[in-house]
């Protein structure tokens, strides 16, 4: 599994390149966003880990540069300010899940350990639960989801959707007028991994606003629904 570590910070690097590498994890690292970017490509890691702050071009900026470059890297983001103003512009980018500074190290291993995990899970053959089925396009009237360009297409206009927000669409879109409710929305989604309790809804308003769509229907108490009269 390859994994590239982005920090401007030398101390932060070594420390987390140490202890991503007693998970046999094939790391690599980079300063800054430029030098990031041209080692993303050359490198093609499955995990990214970006800090929020740096130079030239920020953790933001880099993300959605790489996002758009390849929609199923997973990327986490480090930052000092933990604030949701941060955690939004986080996950508006593209990012799929994120770290506070300072790093519990202990729990940092546990959900790159969950990360990884799961990732392997999904290179897999496909099997029964598996999210992504045979067919190639789902046909929902004005909405096209298409498996394997990983876009959706709303009426006339194409859209790409960051790895996490895609699945999610396509969990919901897949049953009709389901209810989904959180837990198993998390645990289909994200699995092991460690989010916060806003993680969904932060995606399910990024999916509305990206797509101008009104089908997913928040259900109180519940979860969340994807209806087609609407």
């Amino acid at each position: 599994m390859k994994l590239l570590l982005v920090d401007d910070e030398e101390d932060i690097r070594t420390f987390l390149e140490f202890n991503l590498a007693k998970l046999k994890l094939n790391v690599q690292t980079a300063i800054d966003g430029q030098e990031a970017f041209d080692k993303f490509k050359s490198f093609q890691p499955e995990i990214v880990i970006l800090d929020v702050m740096m130079p030239e071009i920020d953790g933001i900026e880099l993300c959605k540069k790489i996002r758009y470059y390849n929609a199923q890297t997973y990327i986490l983001m480090l930052s000092a300010s933990s604030d949701d103003y941060t955690k939004i512009k986080a996950y508006e980018a593209g990012c799929d899940d994120f770290v506070g500074k300072p790093i519990n190290i202990q729990l940092f291993s546990k959900k790159i350990n969950a990360i990884s995990s799961r990732i392997k899970r999904q290179e897999k053959p496909s099997s029964d639960n598996s999210l992504i089925a045979d067919e190639s396009v789902i046909d929902l009237s004005d909405i096209k989801i298409d498996l394997e360009k990983y876009t959706i297409q709303v009426k006339d206009k194409e859209y790409e959707l960051p790895k996490k927000q895609f699945e999610l669409f396509l969990l919901l879109a897949r049953r009709p007028n389901k209810v989904f409710s959180r837990e198993t929305i998390y645990n289909k989604i994200w699995g092991d991994t460690i989010v916060s309790d806003r993680t969904i809804d932060v995606h399910i308003t990024r999916i509305r606003n990206k797509l101008k769509i009104d089908c997913i229907k928040s259900v109180k108490g519940v979860g969340y629904k994807f209806v087609l009269d609407t």
